[in-house]
C-alpha cells in the first residue's frame, strides 16, 4: 500500500485501467489508492479517478447527527426567512393599498389609540361598578357572620367572583395601555417602511451576506451561534422589528380572545348565582344540576385564567428576547461598520 501510495501512477497501470480506482483516507490519516473500497472507506469521503487519475467524482462522507441538526436547523431558518419575506410583501402591499399619505396614516394611529382608550375608560366604569356591588355584599357577608349564621352559598361565590373579575378586569386595562405603546411603536415602524416604500430613491440592497461574512472576518468579534442566527437571518433592523411585530401581534390576539372568554364565562357564572340566591331567599334547597353547572363554569374559568396567564408570560418572554436580540443586532453591525 505504501509502494501505491508513493507511485500510485503504477497502480493505474496495465489491467487496472478497465477498473475504477478510488482515492480515501484511511483512520490513521493515510491516503490510499485502491480499486475496491473497504467498508470502514464508506464513511469517509473519497475519489473516483478515471484511467489518467484525474478526479471524475468525489463522494462525501456521511454527516455527523450533530451536522444534520446544522443542517436541520439552517434549512428551518431559511424556511422561516422566506415566509417572514413573503408575508412583509404582503405588509407592504397593504401599506400602500391602504394611506396616501403620512398624514393618513396618523389619523388613522390616533383613531385606533382613541378606540383603546375607550375601552379602557368603560372597563375602568365596570370595575367602579364591580366594586360598589362587591362592598354590598360584603356588607352582607358581615352582617351573617355577626349573627352567627353561615354564608350562603350563592353569596360565596358571588363575591369570590365578582374579586376575580375586578383583578381581571384591572389586568385587562393594563393590557390595552400597553397595548396603546405597541400601537405607536407599530406605525412609527410602517411610517419609516412608507417612507421607504414611496421614496424616489432606489430601494435598499440586502447586505445581510456582507454582513455576516464581515462579522466572521473580525478578529475583535466573537461570534456564537446565536449571533450568527442573527446576522444571516435578518437582513435589518428593520427585519427584526418586523419579526418581532408579527409574533407579538398573534400573542395580543390570543391574549385578547383568552380575556373574552374569561369575561363570557363569569358572566355566566352571575347569572348562575343570581337564580341560586332566588333558592336560597325562597328558603329552598338549590338543584343539584345548578350547583354542577356552578362548578363546572368555575372549573372553565380557572382553565381560561391559567391560559391567560401562560399566553401573557409567554409575550413578556418574547419582548425580553427581541429586546436581547435588537441589542446585540445593533453592537455587531456597529463594529463591523468601526
Amino acid at each position: 500500500m505504501h509502494c501505491l501510495f508513493a507511485i500510485p501512477v503504477i497502480f493505474l497501470s496495465g489491467s487496472a485501467l478497465a477498473d475504477r480506482a478510488y482515492k480515501w483516507i484511511d483512520e490513521e490519516g493515510t491516503v490510499q489508492y485502491t480499486n475496491r473500497l473497504p467498508p470502514e472507506a464508506a464513511q469517509t469521503e473519497r475519489k473516483e479517478l478515471n484511467d489518467q487519475g484525474r478526479v471524475v467524482k468525489v463522494y462525501k462522507a456521511p454527516l455527523t447527527p450533530q451536522e444534520k441538526a446544522e443542517v436541520a436547523r439552517l434549512a428551518e431558518l431559511e424556511a422561516k426567512k422566506k415566509e417572514r419575506a413573503e408575508k412583509r410583501a404582503i405588509h407592504d402591499r397593504s401599506l400602500l393599498a391602504t394611506y396616501s399619505s403620512k398624514e393618513d396614516m396618523q389619523k388613522a394611529q390616533e383613531n385606533k389609540i382613541s378606540m383603546v382608550q375607550g375601552l379602557v375608560q368603560l372597563t375602568h366604569s365596570r370595575i367602579r361598578s364591580m366594586q360598589e356591588r362587591l362592598l354590598a355584599l360584603t356588607e352582607e357577608a358581615a352582617s351573617y357572620e355577626r349573627s352567627g349564621k353561615e354564608l350562603p352559598f350563592t353569596l360565596q361565590h358571588q363575591i369570590k367572583n365578582l374579586r376575580d373579575q375586578i383583578t381581571h378586569n384591572k389586568e385587562f386595562s393594563l393590557d390595552k395601555q400597553a397595548e396603546i405603546e405597541e400601537i405607536r411603536k407599530q406605525f412609527t415602524f410602517d411610517q419609516k417602511r412608507f417612507e421607504e416604500l414611496t421614496s424616489d430613491k432606489p430601494p435598499r440592497q440586502d447586505r445581510r451576506r456582507s454582513a455576516l461574512e464581515l462579522a466572521m472576518n473580525n478578529p475583535d468579534l466573537d461570534l456564537d451561534r446565536r449571533d450568527r442566527t442573527l446576522l444571516s437571518t435578518f437582513s435589518s433592523e428593520d427585519d427584526l422589528l418586523f419579526a418581532r411585530n408579527e409574533e407579538l401581534e398573534v400573542l395580543d390576539r390570543d391574549i385578547k380572545q383568552s380575556y373574552y372568554d374569561i369575561d363570557g364565562l363569569q358572566q355566566h357564572l352571575a347569572v348562575l348565582s343570581d337564580n341560586a340566591d332566588e333558592y336560597e331567599k325562597r328558603g329552598e334547597l338549590l338543584p343539584n344540576e345548578l350547583i354542577g353547572q356552578m362548578k363546572d363554569v368555575m372549573s372553565e374559568i380557572a382553565i381560561s385564567e391559567a391560559k391567560l396567564q401562560a399566553k401573557r408570560r409567554e409575550k413578556q418572554e418574547a419582548e425580553q428576547k427581541y429586546a436581547n436580540d435588537i441589542e446585540r443586532f445593533r453592537f455587531l453591525i456597529s463594529s463591523i461598520k468601526r
